[in-house]
C-alpha cells in the first residue's frame, strides 16, 4: 500500500474528526473549534485545509463514495453486463450494510443538503450518473442479447430507486439482511429480464 503525503493523511485525519462531531452533535451542533480539537489542530490549522463545515461534508461524502466508484469501474469492466448488475448490487448493499457509521453519516449528510437548496444540484449529479450507470449496463445487455425487451432508462431508475430507498433500512430492520435485499433485487430488476436462465449466485464471477 502506497504511504499517504502528510497533507493527504492529515485532511483524511480531519474528516474522521469531522464526521465524529457530526455525527455526535449534529450538523449544527458541531463548530470548527470542536472539529480542529478533535483532529489535534489549531482552528487556524484546520482553517488551512478546509474553509467550512460545508466544505469538509461535501469532502467526507466524496471519500465514503470511493468504494462505490470502485464497484462502477468493476462492474462496467466486465464482458457480461449481467454479471456486472448482479456484481455492483451485492457490493453496494455489502459495503453500506458493512459500514454503518458512514451510512449513518451519508444520511445525516442528506438531511442537510436537503435544506439547503444551493446542494441540490449535488444530489441532481449523483441522481443522474447512477442511473446512466445502471442504464449502460441494462442497455448493453439488451445489444448482447442477454435481456429480453425492455426500457433500459426506466429499469436503469427502478432499480437506482430499490437500491437507494433499501439500503438505509439494513441498519435498523430486523427482517432485512444484506442477502436478502440482494436476492430480492437481483430477482426482479436482473433475473426476470434475462432470456435464459440465471444463476442464482450473487458473487458477481
Amino acid at each position: 500500500m502506497t504511504k499517504k503525503a502528510p497533507k493527504e493523511q492529515r485532511m483524511e485525519d480531519i474528516i474522521e474528526a469531522a464526521v465524529t462531531e457530526f455525527l455526535a452533535k449534529g450538523y449544527e451542533g458541531a463548530s470548527m473549534q470542536a472539529i480542529a480539537a478533535q483532529a489535534g489542530l489549531t482552528k487556524g490549522g484546520l482553517y488551512y485545509h478546509y474553509k467550512s463545515k460545508d466544505e469538509i461534508l461535501l469532502a467526507a461524502n466524496g471519500k465514503y463514495f470511493e468504494p462505490v466508484l470502485e464497484f462502477i469501474h468493476k462492474a462496467e469492466t466486465m464482458s457480461c453486463p449481467v454479471a456486472g448488475l448482479r456484481y455492483f448490487v451485492s457490493a453496494y448493499l455489502q459495503y453500506w450494510g458493512s459500514h454503518p457509521r458512514e451510512m449513518t453519516f451519508i444520511l445525516l449528510s442528506l438531511s442537510k443538503i436537503l435544506a439547503c437548496a444551493d446542494m441540490w444540484p449535488l444530489i441532481n449529479t449523483y441522481t443522474n450518473d447512477m442511473i446512466s450507470f445502471y442504464e449502460r449496463l441494462f442497455a448493453k445487455g439488451l445489444t448482447q442479447g442477454k435481456f429480453r425487451e425492455h426500457q433500459p432508462r426506466s429499469q436503469a431508475t427502478a432499480l437506482f430507486a430499490a437500491l437507494d430507498g433499501a439500503t438505509p433500512y439494513l441498519l435498523i430492520s430486523q427482517q432485512l439482511s444484506v442477502e436478502s435485499v440482494a436476492k430480492d433485487l437481483e430477482g426482479t430488476f436482473i433475473r426476470q429480464l434475462t432470456r435464459s436462465k440465471t444463476p442464482p449466485s450473487i458473487s458477481g464471477s
